[in-house]
């Protein structure tokens, strides 16, 4: 987060630039995947694995795109909020799908953490009206971000929950596919040049693409061990 705050999106022209550079953070995973999972002497093909990299892969793809999104055609506060919300249906789809206990404490944390972001916002000091069109695309990043939290439990529970570099490694190419293919439509679509990455981004992209990466993989692992109304709003 840091790395990228520093960035601030500087080289960024046209709508794909923001795909094209996460697109190019995707092949720095796909890189350290692909060396995790060859140099690891548990590593084995496991097509369920590679399934599940799949649908990952595409679930990051569309968090990032109706954020972008979202943020773009209304207020970014208000949008963050809406976004950061998100770990409400993953806790308690844990609760639910894996069978977890969740505490009066917890429930009570949860209420006041919910709270806190409510209190950290002020709509009407945003002077950018709020249309449908915002409102649907929220809607769709809270829910693209539920299912994130979702994933992690469901292959936790998995046969597959063991072939977590395969997975990563999957999803790493299917999203930096999926990423440059909807950077150049998006482009083309709003009829401008095509997306590109300035030199002065890729020192940015190698140290996010590495952060993130170990950040994510810690993630998919930790999911499985901590109980969903602890590991989630944390």
């Amino acid at each position: 987060s840091l790395v990228l705050r520093k960035f601030k999106n500087r080289s960024f022209k046209t709508p794909g630039d923001s795909f094209v550079f996460n697109g190019a953070m995707s092949i720095i995973w796909t890189l350290i995947m692909t060396a995790v999972f060859f140099f690891s002497p548990d590593s084995r093909f496991n097509p369920l694995a590679i399934i599940f990299g799949a649908v990952y892969g595409l679930i990051l793809c569309l968090f990032l795109y109706f954020k972008n999104q979202s943020i773009s055609e209304g207020p970014v506060s208000l949008t963050s909020l809406i976004g950061n919300c998100a770990f409400i249906p993953a806790t308690f789809f844990g609760i639910v799908y894996a069978n977890e206990s969740i505490s009066v404490f917890q429930a009570v944390g949860m209420v006041l953490m919910l709270l806190a972001l409510v209190l950290c916002i002020n709509p009407k000091k945003s002077k950018e009206p709020l249309s449908a069109r915002w409102f649907i695309l929220c809607l769709m990043f809270f829910i693209a971000g539920g299912f994130i939290g979702m994933f992690y439990k469901v292959f936790g529970k998995s046969e597959a929950a063991g072939d977590v570099n395969l997975m990563m490694l999957s999803a790493s190419i299917v999203s930096c596919i999926l990423f440059f293919i909807f950077g150049i439509i998006i482009n083309k679509t709003r009829r401008v040049e095509k997306p590109k990455i300035d030199k002065v981004a890729l020192p940015y992209i190698i140290i996010a693409g590495i952060t993130g990466c170990v950040y994510i993989r810690l993630n998919v692992s930790l999911s499985a061990l901590i109980p969903s109304a602890i590991f989630f709003p944390v």
